[in-house]
């Protein structure tokens, strides 16, 4: 924003029209002076990828549509994706919420708006090429991030998966009406036009070994998810369908109903996948979770939505075992309580030796997958048998990476893309190429008590309206359109980031903000009242001592 046209449309203000900066300088009594400082906001803060919200939203409020995809690619390559699926936690720190009556943005809304508007927008080529070789084993969402950070530094990279079209999860595991596969294989035509190699139908451990690709390439990132079934512990396992392997023969159209009733055992994300799934296919849904609604790991958005779909919980119930019935699946179930908290912090479920029997012609289990570390040598396993890894993903061999659902069992889409992203950064280091990332975002967050509501719009909040079709599988909402987006962003506090509101110009009692495409800060007439870092609504401004800054 260029102009001021925009600050006329500020109420009446006791100003002075005469600035004493004309004829009175601010010498030598000024203990402290405003100076435009960028801030993370908590909405930044609070997103696994640290993308910097504020920002991208100037810039799309600005109509600079490249500039806030370049700003966000910068941590998530992937808008249209995360934008569906994410959980949104950066919603959850959002001081306009914290500080008001106020709903927070739809941040993940205006998210998957960029990613629809700049889906035919290429992937950046390599300015430089390296010609540094680096593996990437698993065609996830973990394995395509670090595939495109690695790309965009100027590596050849090659892709292996065991399956025959790439995506993961995203592609097997995620309800097409949640998460289109005409999306994800968007984002892997782009990824493979800027240089990606994919290649399919290659297992690691049989098709392809960790130390032959140690061999061949300059580095290897593996992130071969989590698809393994964990044991429910329930005897009679052996007639319970795997939840995960459910949802792959669904999103290939190779899943039947077991009959009318169906039940699924678990809380998390997967389960409620899964019960939705069958809801939709036609069955009656009951979920099976030991705990209570407080306590169930699942997003609640996803909860929510299948109540909607119209499936039942049963809280509190625990399967115990599981019999032939003729063509139906008898459960016995004992009732349960809740204790003291467990190592999670969730209250621990405890017997009380009430039991039931349920009637159901197929049962499914979603509690929890496990990763497949057979491929990985001792020597990269810590004394448990797990993989012994750092924060960036780096095993005891400096070759080797690993990330995503195969580091940290199942987790969420945007947390396997992160895993993905910090593997790429660590590599790059590691082969000398560092310089080619930007610095991290600041630690200094902008608190709610921070932040001055005062003179922002009132309207309501903006979300990604329901989809109107018949068809159940068909995505089950629609995009934004512009004009919501820009309303959304016009509710934008944008803390810690300046975006030339003119708040401070029009507050200013003595005409020092000066104006050039931006606030300027004319310090030799500046008398450091602060009224400008107390108007300012995001707090992009902070009063510095003035002995720090002379010292400086």
């Amino acid at each position: 924003m260029s102009g001021l046209d925009h600050v006329d449309n500020y109420p009446e203000i006791p100003v002075s029209l005469a600035a004493t900066s004309t004829v009175l300088k601010t010498g030598a009594w000024r203990s402290v002076r405003p100076v435009i400082r960028i801030r993370t906001a908590p909405c930044s803060a609070y997103c696994p990828a640290g993308i910097s919200i504020p920002e991208y939203f100037d810039h799309l409020k600005e109509e600079k549509l490249d500039e806030a995809h370049s700003v966000f690619m910068e941590r998530n390559p992937f808008p249209r994706i995360t934008g569906r699926v994410c959980p949104h936690l950066c919603e959850q720190g959002c001081n306009l919420a914290v500080a008001t009556d106020e709903k927070p943005l739809s941040i993940r809304s205006i998210e998957r708006w960029l990613g629809d508007q700049t889906a035919d927008l290429p992937h950046p080529y390599p300015t430089e090429e390296t010609g540094k070789q680096v593996a990437v084993v698993g065609a996830g969402p973990a394995g395509m991030a670090a595939a495109y950070y690695l790309r965009r530094s100027g590596h050849k990279v090659t892709v292996f998966d065991r399956r025959e079209s790439a995506g993961g999860i995203l592609r097997y595991g995620i309800p097409e009406y949640r998460l289109p596969t005409a999306v994800v294989e968007n984002e892997i035509e782009k990824l493979e036009d800027m240089g990606v190699e994919f290649r399919m139908r290659l297992a690691l451990g049989t098709d392809l070994k960790l130390e032959d690709l140690e061999a061949a390439y300059a580095a290897v990132f593996v992130a071969t998810g989590a698809t393994g079934q964990r044991s429910t512990g329930i005897e009679g396992e052996s007639l319970l369908e795997p939840g995960l392997a459910f949802l792959e023969a669904a999103n290939r159209n190779l899943a039947s109903l077991p009959g009318e009733r169906c039940a699924v055992i678990g809380g998390g994300n997967t389960a409620m996948d899964v019960a939705r799934m069958l809801q939709r296919m036609g069955a009656k849904v009951t979920v099976l979770y030991r705990r209570t609604l407080a306590e169930m790991p699942a997003i609640e958005e996803e909860y929510e939505r299948a109540l909607e779909d119209g499936v039942d919980f049963n809280w509190l119930t625990q399967p115990r075992k599981v019999t032939k019935l003729g063509d139906k699946l008898l459960v016995t179930v004992e009732q349960m309580r809740l204790g003291t908290p467990d190592e999670s912090g969730r209250r621990r479920p405890e017997p009380t030796g009430i039991t039931r029997e349920l009637r159901f012609d197929g049962v499914f289990s979603a509690t929890g997958e496990k990763a497949d570390t057979a491929p990985f040598p001792d020597r990269l396993r810590d004394s448990h048998g797990w993989l012994d890894l750092d924060g960036d993903g780096a095993t005891k061999d400096p070759l080797v990476y690993a990330g995503g659902d195969l580091a940290t069992g199942p987790a969420t889409v945007i947390e396997a893309v992160v895993a993905g992203r910090n593997a790429a950064r660590a590599i790059d280091a590691e082969l000398g190429y560092a310089d080619r990332w930007p610095a991290e975002p600041p630690a200094d967050t902008v608190s709610p008590a921070e932040v001055n509501v005062t003179y922002m719009p009132h309207h309501d909040r903006a979300e990604d309206p329901p989809a109107v079709t018949a068809d159940p599988f068909a995505e089950e909402t629609n995009t934004l359109t512009a004009a919501d987006v820009l309303g959304e962003i016009d509710r934008c506090l944008s803390c810690g980031y300046c975006n030339t509101c003119g708040t401070c110009f029009v507050f200013c009692p003595d005409g020092a903000i000066l104006w050039d495409n931006g606030p300027r800060i004319d310090h030799e007439f500046c008398k450091g009242c602060g009224i400008c870092v107390n108007e300012c609504p995001g707090h992009a401004m902070v009063l510095v001592n003035e002995r720090e800054v002379s010292h400086a």
